[in-house]
């Protein structure tokens, strides 16, 4: 695999998350809307121009990029290269991989077995997992429910990672990605941590129940319904040629690779198709309908509302605008893809912007701010997180002292010995090997995060080199309780759960 700068690695882990033009001509506006709410093509020129000097310029490689209002597709085109070296453009019709925006897709053909009694979204997922369960460490795993994993809450820690198509040996099933990983390292509902292990289980779920793995059962039951006939799941590789090339922030290729959690990241699918997907889920009522409207408003559904209003559902992130108008929006970021689409149900209209390159996400962002301003006046920059705002880390009485357990996860098990001894002074031990200083710390909410370095002695860390440490912790029940992240530059992201207890000093 092409090596990736660490600055490419962070960025693409934690957004998280997002030539030459061949136009696709624009549908003619004035049979799109009604003569009150024209939308001229004028309209979109400084988003074009925008997305015209990022191709020229090298600073983006391919992007697409559709807009949905009053049930059609009002804009849609291409630009730049779907593969540079090939000197094959990128069109309104080119399939980009979607990164997290694939989790939205996951969450429906799961509530396809909901609608059909198959599933219940308040179950504890242990009742569908017969094979690997999740594992309570730091919580009760029967407290959790089947929408908190759709929503980022159940207690699963974050991970990302990797491997080349000649890896497939190091691919795990989902069920053996539970196994490893599987642990809670938090209470159920306790706090917000973006989830990929909890689409592996939604995967899991889904497979027991059908026998069918997720791509397939999600080309059935989402893809070919909807008529996304430029979509397809990662694992169809005999359409991966036609899909567009990733690139790094430098513009080089990265060979083909999948990721650790298929259901979490892997779907292609075409600015075309994303806005026909978009208008299923602003109800659009001359399509073929996979889902009534009540299943339909169960994956927008607020789940976690954080302090800022933006609240996780099942599969989206959602908030109000200061109108009261209800914004739906999912993004995705991994080595060599940026997504984002945004939704304004009530006013028919979606933004979404597509992109093959690690450091797009700032175009993404750029191209619907440019948009959506000029049909919603109150329109603000949205951020794709239910977490609280990080603050300066001041000591407080339930997290300053010494404490003491142990860190599990993918065969690891070491004894870990935490010092949190004032606001600038906090040193992480593992086993007998010498305490390492704690940095970037902040309040996260109750609990604390911060970074360090180490070794954790499990077969994932040893094989990556994975040593940058990055600690998340809350109070419970008298305990310390969370997650360490192993990283390395090849953005990969292993999970190990821990608790603490509090020791003498």
């Amino acid at each position: 695999m092409t090596s990736l700068t660490r600055r490419d690695a962070l960025y693409a882990l934690l957004s998280a998350s997002i030539g030459g033009v061949l136009p696709a001509r624009p549908q003619d506006p004035s049979s799109a809307t009604s003569s009150a709410t024209r939308i001229e093509r004028h309209d979109f020129e400084p988003a074009r121009d925008r997305i015209l000097k990022a191709t020229a310029s090298g600073t983006a490689t391919g992007v697409a990029v559709a807009v949905v209002h009053n049930g059609k597709i009002v804009w849609e085109e291409g630009f730049g290269w779907a593969n540079r070296e090939a000197a094959v453009k990128a069109t309104s019709r080119t399939p980009f991989n979607l990164a997290s925006l694939t989790k939205p897709f996951t969450t429906t053909t799961l509530m396809t077995l909901v609608a059909e009694g198959k599933l219940s979204l308040d179950d504890p997922p242990n009742n569908y997992l017969p094979k690997s369960k999740i594992v309570g460490t730091n919580g009760n795993a029967d407290a959790a429910t089947v929408r908190q994993l759709g929503a980022h809450v159940s207690g699963l820690p974050t991970m990302f990672a990797m491997h080349d198509r000649n890896e497939a040996n190091l691919a795990l099933s989902p069920e053996e990605s539970l196994a490893e990983y599987g642990s809670l390292a938090f209470p159920p509902g306790s706090c917000y941590e973006y989830s990929n292990i909890g689409f592996a289980a939604l995967s899991a779920i889904a497979s027991n129940l059908t026998s069918a793995e997720i791509g397939t059962l999600m080309t059935q039951r989402v893809l070919t319904p909807l008529g996304l006939e430029d979509s397809f799941f990662g694992t169809s590789v005999a359409r991966l040629p036609t899909g567009a090339v990733r690139y790094d922030s430098s513009g080089n290729p990265i060979p083909d690779y999948t990721t650790a959690t298929p259901a979490s990241g892997d779907l292609y699918a075409s600015a075309h198709d994303l806005a026909q997907f978009a208008m299923f889920n602003m109800k659009r009522r001359d399509r073929p309908r996979i889902l009534n409207d009540h299943w339909i408003e169960e994956l927008h559904k607020q789940v976690f509302v954080s302090p800022s209003g933006v609240a996780t559902t099942f599969g989206w992130f959602t908030t109000l605008l200061k109108s009261g108008e209800q914004v739906i929006f999912k993004g995705g970021g991994q080595p060599g893809v940026a997504t984002a689409l945004f939704m304004i149900p009530s006013a028919n209209f979606a933004c979404l912007v597509l992109t093959n390159r690690t450091d797009g996400r700032e175009l993404c962002l750029s191209v619907c701010n440019e948009i959506l301003p000029s049909y919603f006046p109150e329109w603000r920059q949205l951020e794709e997180t239910a977490g609280p705002a990080p603050l300066r880390f001041v000591i407080t009485s339930s997290l300053g002292g010494h404490w003491q357990g142990t860190l599990t996860n993918d065969g690891a098990k070491m004894q870990v010995r935490l010092k949190i001894e004032s606001s600038e002074s906090a040193t992480l031990q593992l086993d007998d090997k010498p305490a390492e200083k704690i940095t970037e710390m902040h309040l996260d909410g109750v609990g604390i995060t911060g970074a360090s370095n180490g070794v954790i002695e499990s077969p994932d860390a040893r094989r990556t080199g994975a040593k940058a440490l990055s600690l998340k912790l809350i109070p419970h029940e008298g305990m310390l309780v969370g997650r360490i992240l192993a990283t390395d530059s090849k953005t990969v992201m292993l999970p190990y759960v821990l608790s603490l207890n509090r020791v003498p000093a």
